[in-house]
């Protein structure tokens, strides 16, 4: 697994510096902040599927908030924005957020939640349920991060090409003496994005999950689809 102080000697090599990371006693804290911004950007740019995770969360039916932590391989999630997606136990439909124009106080009765929140009122459980009463679990899907701030013995979970070249452009426009080498690295990073999320497409998607299941579709008769073969023959 690659760790920040690997990202941070590429770096180095890739800027024509002396290599080591006691040698560059000035530059080694910069570009490893700099490694860590763009960590923190790149995390925003898509759902990156290897830092998802999924979990079943029982709910405080006093108070809807969740009964356990949210906690992942890589991290907990405190955010609500990290949350992608809340599901009932035991349904695919993902439970709507609450409107702002809706009271959730005033939402009675007990049995499924209806809704989801924001809430920080414990750690590592960013969000409740509404109506209070709602009972079971709900299973979250939520992105991890990596830790910040970010030490040189953390991994790195995304792409770290696309890290170093990230860091590089952010030294390259500071240092700001070769207006190309500022453009060969915005490119490059550009380019290098493109490719980490068209890795991400190359598997089949159900685009309606009413569609039918695997066994349904193994029983059907596709030869009407076969080209240059008359099926009336």
């Amino acid at each position: 697994m690659t760790t920040v102080n690997d990202v941070v000697s590429s770096v180095i090599n890739e800027l024509s510096q002396v290599p080591g990371l006691a040698t560059q006693i000035y530059a080694t804290p910069r570009i490893q902040q700099m490694v860590q911004n763009a960590i923190l950007l790149e995390i925003e740019e898509m759902w990156w599927p290897r830092l998802m995770m999924y979990q079943q969360v029982p709910i405080d039916s006093a108070t809807g908030l969740l009964a356990a932590d949210v906690q992942g391989p890589i991290s907990a999630i405190d955010d609500y924005g990290d949350v992608f997606a809340v599901y009932r136990d035991g349904s695919n439909l993902k439970i709507p957020e609450l409107p702002q124009s809706v009271n959730p106080f005033a939402l009675t009765g007990v049995g499924a939640p209806r809704f989801i929140s924001a809430d920080s009122t414990i750690p590592h459980r960013p969000l409740r349920v509404w109506p209070a009463g709602a009972t079971g679990n709900v299973v979250v899907c939520a992105r991890q991060r990596t830790p910040f701030p970010a030490s040189g013995t953390d991994q790195v979970y995304l792409d770290p090409l696309l890290i170093s070249y990230d860091a590089c452009w952010m030294y390259a426009v500071d240092d700001g003496t070769v207006p190309a080498q500022v453009n060969k690295y915005q490119v490059l990073a550009t380019n290098r994005r493109k490719q980490m999320k068209a890795n991400f497409s190359q598997h089949s998607l159900m685009l309606d999950p009413r569609f039918p299941s695997d066994q349904l579709l193994d029983q059907m008769d596709d030869t009407f689809f076969v080209l240059d073969q008359d099926p009336l023959a």
